[in-house]
């Protein structure tokens, strides 16, 4: 048995970060990964071809804001030197199959009447829609703005708290606001996994967690044990539920509470000349099968384009295909390269606050239990890592 001062069940930006804090404060730390790569939604992965490479995004897809936690790890591990602004395509929206821009669907009128409700309302108490539907208006909120919202998370966010969708973080003014990397975001991941006192494990699904003598000890499917004094659990809420149920039963339950949603993502390289549509950065369809398409134009390449297609759940791969083919208006023979990816991320509902409250109140005198995760601040790369450090902090305390 691997024994421990750390382990770090989960392998995406929560469960890194937290364990390159851990690592970083002499602790011996192993994290174990239940798929064979690293990084959660931090997914790049990579084409080449006729020594041509190319990467696209198929979770998270760049950093809208020059977050401070986050840089200072990147600056840390010694790839701040990689990052690299976004190009200026546009956000759209793809009616009866044409694109269309956001400003040409919006009833202005409407926009101006509402506008002035930005100086009095308040986010507190507020979900996306009462909140949204007050500054835009609500034919506005429920023919555009809604479905831009429903975007990032890949579901339907009307009920989500307002204040956790969009809200501000601490950020550095010497970095830019709205970049990406040079190798895609899980060259993050792979930096913070190389960092010295990091023991990675990868396909390491984990069926029991234990409790005896002063360790946890955490066992894998395939006859890894492992031990530790910390546990620190950075997986969906489910998966957290079900691994605590027989340590932390009341904890267990209390995650069990959180609902979460699949995000169902076909990740698409074509030859530019095989594209005719115009740069962007996303097209939304209301009322499509899918989500969004999040495009790699905002890191142009001389010979390929890459289209992220973040379906609904539920869809026969027959039926997402001829929907790939018919917004790029190429045949499926001329799309070079494919890949995929299942995400899980969390559906945050009016009340949510309270929950939180109640999770440090059973957190409390649990030292040697982390738990970490999008779930928990919001849903931002930001906050999963400003999560982990906070849970770090009480670690050390």
């Amino acid at each position: 048995m691997m024994q421990n001062d750390v382990v770090v069940v989960g392998g995406g930006i929560s469960g890194l970060t937290l364990a390159y804090y851990c690592a970083k404060a002499g602790m011996k730390t192993s994290l174990l990964e239940k798929s064979d790569t690293l990084g959660g939604s931090f997914a790049s992965p990579q084409y080449s071809a006729n020594g041509k490479k190319f990467w696209l995004e198929l979770g998270a897809h760049t950093c809208y804001s020059s977050y401070q936690n986050l840089l200072d790890i990147v600056e840390e591990c010694g790839v701040s030197n990689t990052i690299i602004p976004r190009a200026k395509v546009p956000f759209t929206l793809l009616v009866n199959d044409k694109i269309k821009s956001i400003v040409s669907q919006l009833n202005i009128v409407e926009l101006l009447l509402s506008a002035p409700n930005i100086f009095t309302l308040k986010k507190d108490g507020q979900s996306v829609k009462s909140y949204y539907s007050k500054l835009v208006g609500t034919k506005n909120y429920n023919d555009v703005i809604s479905h831009f919202f429903n975007a990032v998370p890949s579901q339907k966010t009307d009920d989500f708290p307002a204040d956790m969708m969009f809200k501000s973080r601490e950020k550095r003014k010497d970095v830019l606001k709205n970049y990406t990397f040079k190798n895609g975001l899980q060259s993050v991941a792979k930096a913070i996994s190389a960092r010295r006192g990091l023991n990675l494990f990868t396909s390491q699904d984990i069926n029991s967690i234990s409790f005896s003598d002063g360790l946890y000890v955490i066992k894998s499917a395939n006859g890894g044990e492992y031990s530790a004094k910390t546990l620190v659990i950075a997986t969906p809420s489910s998966v957290a539920s079900s691994l605590l149920q027989a340590t932390h039963a009341d904890i267990a339950n209390h995650l069990g509470q959180l609902k979460a949603a699949t995000v169902d993502s076909i990740g698409v390289i074509v030859r530019k000349e095989h594209v005719k549509l115009q740069p962007v950065a996303a097209i939304i369809s209301p009322n499509d099968i899918f989500y969004s398409i999040v495009s790699r134009d905002t890191v142009p390449d001389d010979n390929y384009r890459g289209f992220s297609f973040h379906f609904k759940p539920g869809l026969d791969d027959k039926s997402k295909r001829a929907r790939i083919t018919e917004v790029l208006g190429v045949t499926f023979s001329k799309i070079e390269h494919t890949v995929s990816k299942i995400n899980t991320v969390p559906s945050l509902q009016m009340g949510h606050h309270q929950w939180l409250e109640k999770s440090n109140t059973l957190m409390k005198g649990k030292k040697n239990l982390l738990i970490t995760g999008n779930y928990f601040g919001g849903m931002a790369i930001e906050d999963c890592v400003s999560r982990s450090k906070s849970e770090f902090e009480r670690l050390k305390r």
